[in-house]
C-alpha cells in the first residue's frame, strides 16, 4: 500500500503499490465531496479510474480515500445505497431505525427496490435494530467487508 498526496494539504489516498507510479503522474487533489480527482476542464474521479467503470464505483469500507482495488467494485445504485452510512441527521445512531415522536416508539424500516418497507414498532431500540438486522439479511444479497 502507497499513499498518494492529494494537492497541498496534508491528505492521502491510499492505493495499491502498482497503482502508484501511474496515478502518481498526474496531480490529485480533494473534491469538495471528499473523493479523489485530477483534471480542469474534465475531472476525472482516481476511484473510478482505477476500477475501470464508466457506473458506479462503490468504496466497500466507506472512505472516500481508500482507493486499493480490494476496496473498490461496480454496483448499481441501488447497491450503492445499501453501502452508505448513516444519514447525518439520524438520531438513533443506527441506519434504518427512528423515533416516532407521535407514537412514542422505535420504528424500523428498509429501502428496497426504491421502495420503504416497514419492519415494525418496538418499544425497545435494541429490537428495533434486530429487526432492521434481520430485513437486511433477508432483502439484501450482499455483505459488506
Amino acid at each position: 500500500m502507497k499513499k498518494v498526496k492529494l494537492g497541498n494539504k496534508n491528505l492521502f489516498s491510499l492505493v495499491d503499490d502498482s497503482d502508484f507510479d501511474w496515478l502518481n503522474q498526474r496531480k490529485w487533489r480533494l473534491s469538495t465531496q471528499g473523493y479523489a480527482i485530477t483534471g480542469k476542464k474534465k475531472i476525472i474521479l482516481m476511484h473510478r479510474l482505477i476500477n475501470k467503470t464508466n457506473g458506479i464505483t462503490d468504496h466497500i469500507n466507506q472512505n472516500k480515500l481508500d482507493n486499493r482495488r480490494f476496496n473498490l467494485r461496480t454496483v448499481s445504485g441501488m447497491e450503492n445505497g445499501r453501502n452508505r452510512g448513516k444519514n447525518k441527521n439520524n438520531t438513533s445512531g443506527y441506519k434504518g431505525v427512528s423515533w416516532d415522536k407521535s407514537k412514542n416508539s422505535w420504528l424500523a424500516y428498509i429501502k428496497v427496490n426504491y421502495r420503504m418497507l416497514f419492519l415494525g414498532r418496538f418499544k425497545d431500540i435494541k429490537e428495533a435494530v434486530k429487526a432492521r438486522k434481520k430485513g437486511e439479511k433477508i432483502y439484501f444479497t450482499y455483505e459488506h467487508a
